[in-house]
């Protein structure tokens, strides 16, 4: 199965990825925090709040975790979806689209070492494509470079 991130990468929960399978390029390394966002769309909130529900009534289905990160993350919530998708790796085990995900979340809260951590082990994982450790090497090398 293949759920949408919050990048826009997927997550497989059943399988790892080929190096063949092209996913969409995700979250860019910011230079810096990103400003407030504006007020959220009503429909927005709503659609969040009912996510969040379900994530209680749900709380180790990967598609209604990857939706709340989702929708998290467009309302400006990181540590919501923090919390998600770390929960999902709990759930689903080594899923280092996921890991790679938490690293950039963690670093635009300003976390490093923690995003450091989930880089390194999306980058180390046995079932991580190409894309995911190159992606991982991009973010380590800039955190080190800053």
């Amino acid at each position: 199965m293949s759920l949408p991130l919050v990048s826009g990468m997927a997550i497989t929960t059943q399988a790892a990825p080929s190096s063949t399978q092209s996913q969409p390029q995700g979250l860019a390394l910011p230079a810096r925090p990103p400003a407030p966002a504006p007020a959220p769309a009503p429909a927005l909130r709503q659609a969040y709040d009912a996510a969040f529900q379900e994530t209680l009534l749900k709380p180790a289905d990967a598609e209604v975790l990857t939706r709340f990160a989702k929708l998290a993350v467009q309302l400006g919530d990181i540590e919501g979806a923090i919390s998600a998708l770390e929960r999902l790796l709990l759930v689903e085990g080594d899923l280092p689209d996921v890991k790679l995900e938490l690293g950039v979340l963690y670093f635009r809260l300003g976390s490093t070492e923690a995003a450091r951590t989930y880089l390194q082990a999306a980058r180390s994982s046995s079932q991580a494509s190409n894309e995911v450790k190159d992606r991982a090497d991009a973010f380590l090398k800039a955190m080190a470079s800053r």
